[in-house]
């Protein structure tokens, strides 16, 4: 119905709990109405509660009669916050992953600014060591002239020459507001307004192949140029970023580089900060809230020049986007899986096609939906196919486990090259995708294992903390002492996790300084930034670690791999399990032999015959990924058609399944010329999890337009069908099917 008041139709800013619709307010009564814009926050009142919006239409329509309609209670802006291009890009995302405007919208601020935070920018004092601070070495000073919490701030701070703000400091040691000032009076610290600075340093030589990909994009910045660089692990990658972002610069634009994991984000922007003098800005979870906000209105108004940053820093706001940069663009964890589940990789090249200028994919595995883009010729592609410098590709040797004696872990090969290393002063990183010590507890009278009450999965044993642990839903108990089936005193841990491989390799290398970095060892802030540190000072002769050391780093000394078992991976349930699995391997191989001394891959593994072994190891990448495409094109997946995937979970399965059940009929009834194929419901690959039965129902279909028209139809009805004893969601082009 018509109304002669303007009605502002609100999206409330909830991340956690959005909501599917908009919701029609009045405005206040204290505003003129020539003020109020759509991107303004309000807060309202909801129910019993009040809660913060974003006007996302004026208009005279509503569907509730005026005089029945709440007022907004305030404006919290004066102005919108945010350009109309940036709003169009969030609708645009909420329309593409069919997901509520407002958990959107809170999804893309900064969390401060979905609790009604004022935009106005506070400078922020930054902390960093000075130059004499840097000339300290923290190891070997005496307490009487460094305590430890001294010690430890110092290290902190060599962490990050570009300042770290005092709130962040404060998380990490609550207690150094003291230490701070004693530091500073000593000359080895400093407080600045600004942390943002650069040495501009001599250029690195560069090959033919990299200056062909500098070239070209050089040519085509007033363009959307997307491309695909496909560049060996240490062939001079970010050499190229680097590079291209310079002329960038040079124009006065920004740059927005994304890299996969909080950790690679320090060795990254030390690197930019040793080749540009202008501002830059990280952005990632581990910021404080406070410093992050100021990253993100800064950069929206052009005062920031290059943004670095994990997955979220994708909706950071750009003034003159110049720009845009995905390394690792492989990487799953650019996925999000929860809540809005978008593809930060997608979103930046939707974001470079909007602003019309370039976007960069790179990495050393491309996905096979980039392979596949290039093909097409959507994406450019450019190859690096050759080591930067004189470094040069690592061998691969493949270790056959079966003919080494019962329960060996590490083989005898293995163990040889470890000792070699050792003797020459270089390092050694081993690889194993399992954390814990073992991951299965179980008792041989019976059989009985030690599994999760509330997972199908089976309790995982760290000895360090001598408990179980479930690594799904996080369940902890302490361990048996005996089979609580037939009561046999005798139980057996069964497998290998990072913590035995650690202890074993106490036993054979007793003098050599060994570091485990998994999830637990650098549970702590700035745990993994220190062992980073400690890698590079050649304080520590072997790694063992997790797929963390697999992504990006940079380790000059290390000459030897060895995958200690790779077994695991060959065998997935998910369409995309080989994917992963090759390009972890090629990832974690890369990290051998990167300067000036040659590399060596061991691959521990009882299939050395595996044809996605032998595709990696006896030939290339570039092979593997080849018969992976013709693999998917026959079975008709990804990238050769389009997923999308309802999961619905419930504490009883059959409440689920029922749910999907309805949700098929329902789409059926939109499906008539049975263009998308509808698959399911099953099981979910762990059926049982946190206590909760998975479900899930695929949809299929070689035409996007297609799928995504049926979901349109079909979604605005599902609330209704729904029962609260369930949850549900839509992942639109689902990374795994688990």
């Amino acid at each position: 119905m018509k109304s002669n008041i303007p009605i502002l139709r609100i999206a409330l800013l909830d991340e956690a709990l959005p909501l599917n619709k908009l919701f029609d307010y009045l405005p206040p009564s204290n505003i003129d109405i020539a003020q109020l814009q759509i991107g303004m926050r309000v807060h309202v009142p909801f129910g019993v509660m009040k809660r913060y919006g974003m006007i996302t239409e004026i208009t005279n329509e509503t569907d509730i009669a005026p005089d029945k309609l709440k007022a907004v209670l305030h404006l919290v802006d004066s102005q919108p916050f945010f350009s109309e291009d940036y709003f169009k890009l969030l609708q645009w995302t909420a329309r593409y992953y069919h997901y509520p405007l407002g958990g959107v919208i809170a999804t893309a601020l900064p969390n401060l600014l979905n609790q009604g935070v004022s935009t106005k920018i506070d400078e922020a004092h930054f902390w960093k060591l000075t130059q004499a601070g840097y000339a300290i070495d923290v190891h070997n000073q005496p307490k009487s002239k460094l305590s430890e919490p001294q010690k430890k701030l110092m290290q902190l701070l060599k962490n990050y020459p570009n300042g770290i703000s005092k709130s962040t400091i404060l998380k990490q040691y609550p207690t150094s507001a003291n230490t701070l000032r004693s530091l500073e009076k000593k000359g080895w610290v400093i407080a600045e307004e600004d942390s943002f600075y650069g040495k501009t340093r001599s250029h690195l030589t560069l090959n033919t192949a990299q200056e062909k990909v500098i070239n070209t994009v050089n040519d085509n910045l007033h363009h959307f140029y997307p491309c695909l660089l496909d560049g060996v692990t240490g062939s001079g990658k970010t050499e190229v970023y680097l590079r291209i972002i310079e002329n960038v610069l040079n124009q006065n634009k920004q740059a927005l580089v994304l890299v996969p994991e909080i950790n690679l984000t320090p060795q990254t922007l030390q690197r930019f900060q040793a080749r540009f003098d202008v501002p830059i800005a990280t952005m990632h979870s581990h910021i404080d809230g406070k410093e992050r906000l100021t990253h993100w209105l800064k950069a929206r108004d052009g005062e920031m020049a290059i943004i670095i940053g994990t997955r979220s820093a994708i909706w950071t706001p750009l003034a003159h986007a110049g720009i845009f940069i995905v390394d690792e663009e492989h990487d799953h964890s650019y996925k999000q899986q929860n809540n809005l589940r978008y593809s930060a990789r997608d979103i930046a090249v939707m974001r470079a096609q909007r602003a019309n200028v370039p976007v960069i994919l790179g990495t050393a595995t491309p996905s096979l939906d980039s392979l596949y883009n290039a093909q097409m010729q959507r994406y450019h592609y450019f190859s690096l196919p050759e080591r930067a410098g004189s470094a040069v590709h690592p061998t691969f040797h493949i270790v056959d486990m079966r003919t080494q004696p019962p329960r060996t872990r590490l083989s005898q090969q293995l163990r040889q090259a470890i000792q070699l290393r050792l003797e020459k002063k270089q390092q050694v990183l081993l690889f194993l995708n399992r954390r814990g010590y073992a991951p299965t507890m179980l008792c041989y009278q019976c059989g009985w294992t030690a599994t999760c009450q509330h997972c199908d999965a089976n309790m995982t044993y760290h000895d360090s903390s001598k408990e179980l642990r479930c690594h799904h839903c996080g369940t902890v108990q302490p361990v048996f002492l005996h089979c609580p089936e037939c009561h046999a005193h005798e139980l057996h841990f069964i497998g290998q996790g990072t913590e035995r491989i650690e202890e074993q390799l106490h036993q054979y290398f007793p003098n050599a300084n060994i570091a485990r970095i998994d999830s637990d060892s650098t549970r702590k802030k700035y745990a993994m930034d220190n062992l980073l540190t400690q890698i590079h000072n050649g304080e520590l002769d072997i790694l063992i670690g997790t797929q963390m050391l697999a992504k990006g780093h940079h380790f000059p000394k290390v000459t030897l791999v060895g995958v200690i078992n790779i077994d695991g991976g060959l065998y997935s349930a998910d369409f995309r399990g080989s994917e992963r699995v090759a390009q972890l391997l090629m990832q974690v191989s890369g990290r051998a032999g990167r300067a000036d001394h040659a590399g060596e891959v061991i691959v521990q593994t009882y299939n050395p015959d595996h044809p996605l072994l032998v595709h990696l190891i006896r030939e290339n990448y570039a092979s593997f990924a080849k018969a992976a495409l013709l693999e998917r094109q026959n079975t008709e997946f990804p990238p050769f058609n389009r997923l999308a995937l309802f999961r619905a979970e419930s504490e009883k399965a059959q409440v689920a399944k029922q749910f999907l059940e309805k949700v098929k009929t329902h789409l059926m009834t939109f499906n008539k010329n049975q263009l998308v194929m509808i698959l399911g419901p099953v099981a979910a690959p762990m059926e049982k999890k946190a206590s909760k039965f998975r479900m899930q129902l695929l949809l299929q279909s070689t035409r996007r337009d297609v799928l995504h028209q049926l979901l349109s139809k079909a979604l605005p009805d599902l609330p209704t069908i729904a029962k609260t004893k369930v949850s549900w969601s839509l992942d639109i082009d689902p990374q795994d099917l688990l």
